[in-house]
């Protein structure tokens, strides 16, 4: 799991930070407005400085987020964000870079502030979506319910799969375990994969993070919502209606490193089969991290069965790469997948 270079070693070099900025950009296709403005960015010194300034990764995703979390329909910058200017939003183009950077500009403390004490936790439920094949065809090997934990869970909201329903174009998995709030998740069969008759049955629900996110706590769900990209406001309906499922949905959140969390959970379980997933959260870990949790991992198979599916970024490629496997080091390749879920195909 080779992670995309989206953020600069040296952070203090602005053309490092230039780079790094151009390679995020592979990934914000589908944001027409971010791709834009990420273009710009890699030109603009003073931008470039900004994003440099900000301790975390990915920076870009940080400073969007920040800039959008405090973003009102009174700000000019407000025309060109869809989100909120509606069908009336004006293309990217010259003059919203100006806006954008200005705002920025004049914010750049608050910015930088929030971009390095806050952390790029987006809870996408599609997600739920591509990786839902896997996770069934390991919990069907056991044919028992599984203990479902997520790694870097944010709020939780994956971890309540089995109150979705499904649309695969091809096929449609309606939800085994239906709550009051009713959410269907969209995904393109474009591999032809064999895809499941419905979720896996749940024992139990754990969601590890450093600092999970209180699905209850209005300021942290506007941070989850502040991570949508503007454009996408089907992604903010359904990130609204998940997070109402998880409030109706029993989910133990455990804060700490996933390593020790993971042996800790492991003990405190009842037995059965455990399934662990984790999306767009391993390009954060160093390697040594990486090697602590496969480590856990291989502690945990000595005592109960255990499955891994990843869904992650991979350098070089525009897409997600989806594994199965306890460790870095053997994990097999799957499929592809679109960063929020909307398909899943063969890896070229």
């Amino acid at each position: 799991m080779d992670s995309p270079a989206w953020r600069a070693d040296n952070r203090a070099d602005l053309d490092q930070v230039a780079r790094s900025v151009t390679t995020w950009i592979e990934s914000a296709l589908d944001s027409p407005l971010y791709a834009f403005l990420a273009s710009r960015i890699s030109q603009d010194p003073q931008m470039l400085a900004l994003v440099g300034a900000i301790d975390n990764a990915p920076p870009l995703n940080l400073l969007f987020a920040g800039v959008q979390l405090r973003l009102n329909t009174a700000d000019p910058l407000a025309a060109w964000y869809p989100h909120l200017a509606g069908a009336d939003a004006r293309p990217p183009d010259a003059d919203a870079y100006a806006a954008f950077s200005a705002y920025a500009l004049d914010h750049a403390a608050e910015l930088i502030e929030m971009g390095s004490t806050r952390r790029t936790q987006t809870n996408e439920v599609g997600r739920s979506a591509a990786i839902l094949p896997w996770l069934v065809e390991a919990a069907d090997a056991w044919g028992a319910p599984v203990h479902l934990v997520d790694i870097g869970a944010s709020a939780g909201l994956n971890l309540c799969l089995d109150r979705f329903d499904y649309d695969y174009g091809d096929k449609t998995v309606s939800a085994i375990n239906p709550s009051a709030t009713r959410l269907t998740l969209q995904c393109e069969n474009r591999g032809g994969f064999a895809l499941p008759d419905s979720a896996p049955a749940i024992a139990t629900r754990t969601g590890l993070d450093l600092a999970p996110i209180d699905a209850m706590d209005a300021d942290a769900t506007a941070w989850l919502e502040a991570l949508v990209w503007p454009e996408h406001t089907d992604r903010l309906e359904r990130l609204r209606a998940a997070l109402a499922i998880r409030r109706d949905t029993d989910v133990r959140m455990v804060a700490g490193d996933a390593a020790v969390s993971l042996l800790e959970t492991e003990a405190n379980l009842p037995p059965g089969p455990m399934l662990v997933f984790h999306t767009v959260m391993a390009y954060q870990l160093a390697a040594t991290q990486r090697d602590a949790i496969d480590a856990s991992l291989a502690e945990v198979a000595t005592r109960r069965p255990v499955a891994r599916v990843a869904m992650e970024p991979v350098r070089g490629a525009g897409y997600l790469y989806l594994y199965t496997g306890l460790s870095y080091a053997t994990a097999q390749v799957r499929a592809g997948a679109h960063a929020h879920g909307r398909w899943i195909d063969n890896v070229a």
